[in-house]
């Protein structure tokens, strides 16, 4: 008996060993579809979305008045404007949807006649390597020869900027790990006894070799 009880609470350790690596912060972007417009027809969703560098981890934030709809279809009912085939449809008036692998989603408008009008979005999901070296791309300054004329003044772009990442705030993660790591610890504890210590020991080096 005290040998499984040694066994158990080795695996138990190694267990917490584990989530502590594996139990990560990872923060995304809030991108705010159609920007202060939201999901509307005075939104120019494809300019919009053009600015913006979408990465595992961020949230698609969809706001829109009771009058239109978010449907999530795949590339034919992009193109086509049809929902026949929607995988998901919302209506709440604040939909989110939060982007975790790489890859390509489409949305559109099942209202009539509003996908047609423009009301849909592609949205081109990147690992977050991939969307750090853009936003560093996009961000560093033209080169230019030492002989070339300065460049003339312009105004400022039409377009919305991209979204700006908000501050990572990881003591949500870190408050569940301390609490799971507690959580743990308080039942080896109470289920172990001097007599085990040795044979506990025995078992880790086992586990760790």
């Amino acid at each position: 008996m005290e040998q499984l009880r040694a066994a158990w609470a080795a695996k138990t350790i190694v267990m917490i060993i584990i989530t502590s690596i594996l139990f990560q912060c990872v923060c995304g972007v809030n991108h705010t579809v159609g920007e202060t417009s939201g999901w509307d027809l005075t939104s120019n969703i494809q300019a919009w979305a053009s600015s913006a560098t979408f990465s595992v981890g961020d949230d698609l934030v969809f706001l829109y008045t009771p009058v239109y709809d978010v449907v999530e279809v795949n590339q034919q009912g992009y193109d086509t404007c049809t929902i026949a085939n929607a995988m998901a449809t919302y209506s709440s008036g604040e939909t989110v949807i939060h982007l975790t692998v790489p890859g390509t989603r489409y949305f559109v408008c099942g209202r009539l006649g509003h996908c047609q009008q423009g009301l849909k979005l592609q949205v081109q999901v990147q690992t977050q390597a991939q969307g750090q070296t853009q936003s560093n791309n996009n961000g560093a300054p033209p080169h230019s020869s030492g002989n070339s004329l300065p460049a003339p003044p312009h105004s400022a772009p039409d377009t919305p900027p991209a979204d700006v990442p908000e501050s990572c705030d990881c003591s949500r993660a870190d408050h569940m790990l301390t609490s799971i790591t507690l959580v743990i610890t308080t039942v080896i504890l109470s289920s172990a006894r001097a007599s085990f210590l040795f044979p506990l020991k025995h078992h880790l080096l086992l586990v760790f070799t």
